[in-house]
């Protein structure tokens, strides 16, 4: 038979040559290699930590042939990634919640434990996290967006659902990490959040209030003012000191807010508990530039006042944020507005502002907004004044 550079069995022949003679070249996938001493190295799976991590080790031999036979002998020893069994999903829950409670404030804390305790650990009761997937996770959606409210009168919102399964996710995620679980592959069905329609007031509501606010103005006329021309929340009002107003420079600096959450002490005589942090985020930490009209008013209550007193008190005491907005109902009653919620102030401050024509990056930076782009989704809404002016300029034009 003929032999040549290509023929099949040359390429046989030298095969067995370079087997037999112990230098075999190492193949793709094999995670072996001839190291430069002569001896072949195979790189296996030793053992697996608590958290389900591999953990590598190198074995050796004087062929390729041979390191190879000791990698099959390795693999019949069958190691596995250990996992922890009987764990719950409001175990796996608490856990997780703990392991993050470092890095997260207090109210969103009590928000995750509120959540978990009232919506996921009644429905997932004494089920193994192990036996949770996705699947399941879409039908617990489904569920609460048809019967998810506590009154039992219907679904919860879209964002609550997604807030909710996007913590589930979470939890299922630290689950497979921690090896009390696997195969956990994040398909999640994602309910559709309609953007509601923000309350605002219009030129001629706000033109009364601020007409009534200006008559004897006291403590409580006083914050409204601040929130309609600052576009403050209600809880960094709540939490507003005189130290905190810059009369010389005309500003004002928000770095804490004030909110009642619940008591995740279950030891604890009351159910909630007020507490002082940080604003919502970090770029929530601002300097606003106050208008010159209120600036006077508030040189003129300044010396009034202990300089590390709460705005709202002109004391040491806080007023907290459901009772003065309670005080805030009283006021819009007795000046003949329509009942609104106080976040109304902050939706008519923006909508004001970009009426003004304020550019969007400076609003979101007074409003103290994470980026732009909630900005423009969420507060620039175009008012009915503002869409008849420009339907009048449009007019004009032709």
């Amino acid at each position: 038979m003929r032999f040549g550079p290509k023929s099949p069995l040359t390429v046989l022949f030298m095969v067995n040559i370079l087997v037999e003679g112990g230098i075999t070249m190492s193949r793709r996938g094999d995670n072996i290699h001839k190291r430069k001493d002569g001896r072949w190295e195979a790189r296996i799976i030793e053992k697996y930590t608590e958290e389900g991590k591999a953990c590598y080790k190198s074995i050796y031999a004087k062929s390729y042939t041979e390191v190879k036979e000791k990698v099959k002998s390795h693999q019949k020893q069958e190691i596995k990634p250990k996992t922890i069994t009987c764990k719950t999903v409001d175990e796996v829950c608490n856990e997780w919640l703990e392991s993050i409670s470092i890095r997260i404030k207090q109210s969103t804390y009590a928000l995750y434990y509120r959540r978990i305790q009232e919506h996921i650990k009644p429905y997932f009761d004494n089920i193994k996290i192990e036996q949770v997937t996705s699947e399941t996770i879409n039908s617990y959606i489904k569920e609460k967006s048809e019967n998810g409210r506590l009154d039992n009168k219907g679904g919860l919102s879209p964002k609550t659902i997604n807030d909710i399964a996007g913590m589930l996710n979470q939890v299922m995620i630290y689950a497979q990490k921690k090896g009390y679980m696997s195969g956990y592959v994040p398909d999640l069905i994602k309910p559709k959040q309609e953007q509601q329609e923000l309350i605002v007031l219009t030129k001629s509501e706000q033109k009364e209030l601020v007409r009534y606010l200006q008559q004897d103005t006291d403590k409580i006329k006083l914050g409204v003012l601040i929130s309609l021309y600052t576009g403050i929340r209600l809880g960094e009002l709540c939490a507003l000191k005189w130290s905190d107003i810059d009369i010389p420079n005309g500003t004002l600096k928000i770095d804490k807010t004030i909110q009642r959450i619940k008591n995740t002490d279950k030891y604890a005589s009351s159910k909630t508990k007020i507490v002082i942090d940080k604003p919502k985020s970090q770029k929530s930490i601002r300097v606003i530039p106050i208008p010159s009209f209120l600036h006077e008013k508030l040189w003129n209550q300044r010396n009034r006042y202990w300089v590390n007193a709460y705005v709202l008190s002109g004391t040491y005491m806080y007023v907290e944020p459901r009772i003065y907005q309670k005080h805030f109902k009283r006021v819009l009653k007795e000046a003949n507005i329509k009942e609104v919620n106080y976040h109304a102030l902050r939706h008519t401050y923006a909508t004001r502002a970009i009426e003004s024509g304020i550019d969007v990056k400076t609003l979101s930076e007074i409003l103290g907004h994470s980026n732009v782009k909630f900005t423009l989704e969420r507060y620039v809404h175009s008012s009915i004044e503002l869409k008849k002016e420009s339907v009048e300029r449009l007019a004009v034009s032709y």
